[in-house]
């Protein structure tokens, strides 16, 4: 059973474990739980996690997207050399790397849906792409930008009773996707592609239409974590923010979206991502060393990943 075909069920198994790691991390820790500590864990997941709804929305639809990392660089790249110092330069600074960010994900979706290529190995090609173009834009140098205005730089700094601004933009894109995946007609398309793309063909869906929108909006999603990642740093290192499209399909995983489409919800990578932020957070106010931490969330997928195989093998 797809999730497009029980939304009732609002509690999945994801939801347990994170609730059992709160209550368990709280009680190793007594710092974990002060408002502060608790604000800094939310954020820690936001980027990730906005590129790992959009990773959970072409998952579901059957397919792959391991170019997002390289579209998080460009739009953080893009986004500075803009320079986002006035009303003008900030619209174009937010605007601009979005709509490269589409470009990217129509180009992905037109090669897997029209010109029928392989999904991992056509985005993988775009990441090379995108990375190369990006370095070769820079010359491999860092990337500034001063007098950053105060709307621009709030996107990721400004806090509303303690809670940065980028969090409220995470939550209202898991509210927002959790919506059009559950109750539009888009949302059903989507996971009858994912589960049978023929048989979506046959029932009269327009799988090409529907499949390239779903890369669309990844590429968006990941576009809009680079903006926020130039929103915070205003100056960095581009070879230093790759690798965010492997975080994004383990978040994706461990909240239950099947690798082979047709299964997922938003919301649930949306506890994935906090899962991971809480372990990743306790252990650092432990002083685990970072191969320990890695060794511990790989534990975590790989039982996660079991526990669905079981689940699904049982129907």
């Amino acid at each position: 059973m797809t999730a497009a075909s029980a939304p009732w069920r609002l509690i999945t198994p994801i939801w347990p474990v994170l609730l059992v790691l709160v209550i368990g991390a709280s009680l190793l820790s007594g710092p974990f739980l002060s408002p502060a500590n608790i604000a800094a864990v939310l954020q820690q997941g936001v980027i990730t996690g906005i590129v790992a709804l959009g990773m959970t929305i072409v998952l579901i639809g059957g397919q792959f997207d391991l170019s997002t990392g390289a579209t998080v660089m460009m739009a953080a790249v893009m986004a500075l050399l803009l320079n986002p110092s006035d009303g003008a330069d900030t619209l174009l600074a937010i605007l601009v790397p979005l709509a490269i960010g589409g470009a990217i994900g129509l180009i992905n979706g037109l090669a897997v849906y029209r010109a029928g290529a392989n999904s991992i190995v056509a985005t993988i090609g775009m990441q090379f792409l995108v990375i190369g173009a990006v370095l070769a834009l820079v010359s491999g140098q860092h990337v500034r930008a001063d007098d950053m205005s105060e709307f621009f730089t709030s996107l990721s700094r400004a806090r509303y009773f303690g809670i940065p601004v980028s969090v409220y933009i995470f939550l209202g894109l898991v509210v927002l996707l959790s919506v059009l995946m559950s109750r539009t007609v888009f949302g059903r398309h989507v996971y009858a592609l994912g589960g049978d793309i023929e048989a979506a063909r046959r029932a009269g869906i327009k799988v090409a239409r529907t499949g390239i929108a779903t890369y669309v909006m990844s590429g968006m999603l990941a576009a809009l974590a680079g903006v926020l990642i130039a929103s915070l740093v205003g100056n960095l290192d581009p070879t230093a923010i790759r690798g965010y499209e492997f975080p994004a399909l383990t978040a994706a995983v461990l909240g239950g979206t099947s690798l082979t489409g047709g299964i997922g919800r938003p919301a649930d990578t949306a506890a994935a991502i906090w899962v991971i932020a809480v372990i990743t957070n306790v252990m650092t106010i432990l002083n685990y060393q970072y191969p320990v931490q890695l060794l511990v969330q790989g534990v975590v997928l790989t039982a996660a990943v079991a526990f669905y195989s079981w689940q699904r093998a049982r129907g």
